[in-house]
């Protein structure tokens, strides 16, 4: 069994759509514990509005996947949108592959054309579908989060090592501690003792599995979770300690070795261009 199937079999995720048709006005999706969202925009626009003040808009058919809870408005501007949307539940609540996957995934259908067969008969079944017409459509938007996931792997959207990683069981341990509390002071010895294996062994392992030192990976996740804080409105003094370094100028030196900015300025870029803040390497 190849990697993707494993883990989505572990997450044990199901599609329930409970809206297809034309939609005009706001509507508020909360968020619920083993629950993601799948929107399928035909007719646009329809812009999904986050908590933190970002703003999505899908002015083109395209497919806006929430993998894992995020409380999320969505709103039609006045206009009217053509517009599949389902709950996804993660009955398998394996919440360290959860976390490991984007906030949201926007793309644009034209950008999926491995997936026009199921999309076209999403569509034939949602305009001509007779007995069974639900259950069809739900069946078919598993495939379709599927393809989905398979795209963004391909394309560098989701973090192949870092999502593979977790499949693997001798090193699964590790590799949620350090998503959990990358601002603990691990060591390969550390994170070896969790995993059962000698600190050689580990190394070896973790390189091979994910493509880089355990060191490289947990900075990934250190730049990762600083990135969520200063999104929060967090300062940069109180990042820096929460994430693992003893003095801000220590935190900003790693930082921008990972980014290429600092911390204040990839702020100031990343709400320029209200999307979510993009993957530091090791993760």
């Amino acid at each position: 069994m190849d990697l993707l199937s494993a883990l989505l079999l572990r997450l044990d995720f199901s599609a329930d759509t409970f809206f297809e048709g034309a939609f005009c006005g706001s509507n508020h999706f909360p968020a619920q514990a083993g629950t993601g969202h799948l929107h399928l925009v035909r007719q646009g626009p329809a812009t999904f509005i986050h908590a933190d003040g970002t703003r999505l808009l899908a002015d083109a058919p395209s497919l806006v996947f929430y993998p894992r809870p995020l409380a999320h408005g969505l709103d039609t501007g006045g206009g009217t949108a053509r517009l599949l949307c389902a709950t996804v539940r993660l009955a398998g609540g394996d919440d360290a592959v959860i976390d490991s996957l984007p906030p949201w995934l926007h793309i644009p259908l034209a950008q999926l054309p491995a997936m026009a067969g199921v999309l076209e008969l999403l569509f034939d079944e949602a305009q001509h579908g007779g007995l069974g017409r639900k259950l069809v459509l739900d069946r078919l938007c598993d495939v379709l989060i599927v393809q989905l996931l398979r795209h963004a792997l391909a394309s560098g959207l989701i973090s192949a090592p870092r999502l593979f990683g977790l499949a693997d069981a001798a090193l699964a341990k590790a590799l949620a501690a350090m998503h959990e509390h990358p601002g603990r002071h691990w060591t390969v010895a550390s994170l070896a003792t969790l995993c059962g294996m000698s600190r050689s062994r580990f190394a070896r392992q973790f390189h091979a599995v994910l493509g880089c030192p355990p060191a490289a990976y947990l900075t990934g996740q250190r730049m990762l979770r600083a990135q969520a804080l200063l999104r929060q409105g967090r300062l940069v003094q109180d990042v820096a300690l929460e994430v693992g370094y003893g003095s801000q100028p220590a935190f900003t030196r790693a930082f921008r070795a990972s980014l290429g900015q600092s911390p204040r300025d990839w702020l100031a870029q990343a709400d320029r261009a209200g999307s979510p803040p993009s993957s530091a390497g090791g993760g």
